[in-house]
Parts: structure tokens; C-alpha cells; sequence
């Protein structure tokens, strides 16, 4: 388990931003093609696998849950803001939603096809890293997928404002080849790597990996 006090952070923060969010990024349009193009090959390796059932973790008001289970895949979604899940219930009433860490998913070992942590790892120190992708890896099959996103670069950048509030919160910059070091230590192995520039709002480059389980 992540140390209560960061989890404290996040989780309050979340809660008090939950309909902002959902009214300013209300589904997955705002989405690079390029990031959508790796979203489909997760799904399509997730449907070649043994295990279907994906958790989308960090899920927050449910909006790239709902394009998952719109490709047809068996999804559910965590996330450490009861805020969030709130507003993701009531948007997506069919989809089951709950509150969840990253470091401790509600799962059993090896029960899914995939875990998809889109720009979920943002806020969670480095040193946490390894605690939350030893989780993805436990409750992942023999040949299931991990997607991750992430804002690329080294540090933090302190968020003083976000989705119309006053906050105080540390968004985390990760290279692609810590996450990549990282995800190798758990036990993974790196499919694909997509790294792009920034675009739109954007203020650093974006970068999304896919890594499997070996089976």
C-alpha cells in the first residue's frame, strides 16, 4: 500500500475536482490518434488472450472506461477518489466502478486479461513505482497486457490550479525508459513504446507503453 498521506492528497484532491473533470473532458476525444491506435492494439491483444476481463486502474469519472467497453471489451474500473467513482457510477450505470489503489487492486492473482492505467501513474512517487507494477503483474495472466500513459520528463511540476479549482497536488514526469526499467524489474516485457510530442494543452511530451506478461 502507497503511504496514506500521498493517497490523502490525490484522493481529496479528485473529490473536490470530480465534475469539473467530467464536464470538461467529458470522453476520449480529447485523444491523440496515435494514443488511440496503441488503446486498440491493447484491446486486440486482451481479446486474443486467455484471460478477457480488464480493470481500467485510476480509472477516474469513467470516460476511458466507457471506450473500452465500447470495443467490446469486459471492463471495470478503480480509483483512490470515492469522488470519482461517484461521478463515473452515475455516468455509466451499466459498468461497475469502485474505489481501489493501484498498489492493492481487488483482484486475485492472475484473474485478468489486461490492466490499462491511462495517465493514472502521474501522481505516484518514483519510489511507489515498483509496489504498483509488481500489483499490475500479480493480478495479470500468463500472457495479459499492461497499458500505461504518462507525461514525459524528469521531476515534478507542482499543480497550484486544475479543472477551474485551487489545488495542491505534484504531477510526476517519467522518461520512458524509468517506466520501461521499471516494468522489467516486475517482470514484464515491453511490446510497443509510443513516444509524441506535445499538442493542444499539452505542456511536455506524451509517451504510452504496452508491456505484457510473458506466458
Amino acid at each position: 500500500m502507497i503511504a496514506e498521506d500521498h493517497l490523502e492528497s490525490v484522493r481529496s484532491t479528485y473529490d473536490v475536482v470530480a465534475e469539473s473533470y467530467a464536464r470538461l473532458l467529458p470522453d476520449a476525444g480529447f485523444e491523440a490518434p496515435t494514443d488511440r491506435g496503441m488503446i486498440e492494439a491493447f484491446a486486440t491483444h486482451v481479446a486474443e488472450g486467455t484471460a478477457q476481463t480488464v480493470v481500467d486502474a485510476g480509472c477516474g469519472t469513467g470516460r476511458m472506461t466507457r471506450l473500452l467497453a465500447s470495443r467490446g471489451v469486459d471492463v471495470s474500473g478503480i480509483d483512490v477518489s470515492a469522488g470519482m467513482i461517484a461521478v463515473a457510477r452515475r455516468n455509466s450505470p451499466g459498468l461497475s466502478f469502485e474505489v481501489g489503489e493501484l498498489a492493492d487492486l481487488p483482484f486475485a492473482d492472475g484473474q485478468l486479461g489486461g490492466v490499462f492505467a491511462w495517465y493514472s501513474i502521474i501522481h505516484t512517487p518514483a519510489s511507489d513505482l515498483p509496489r504498483v507494477f509488481a500489483d499490475f503483474f500479480r493480478v495479470l495472466a500468463p500472457g495479459g497486457h499492461a497499458l500505461l500513459s504518462f507525461h514525459v520528463g524528469e521531476g515534478t511540476r507542482h499543480l497550484s490550479r486544475a479543472y477551474g479549482h485551487d489545488v495542491s497536488l505534484e504531477a510526476r514526469l517519467f522518461t520512458p525508459e524509468v517506466i520501461a526499467e521499471h516494468l522489467a524489474d516486475a517482470g514484464f516485457d515491453v511490446a510497443a513504446q509510443l513516444t509524441r510530442p506535445p499538442r493542444s494543452q499539452e505542456k511536455t511530451p506524451q509517451a504510452v507503453l504496452l508491456a505484457h506478461r510473458p506466458g
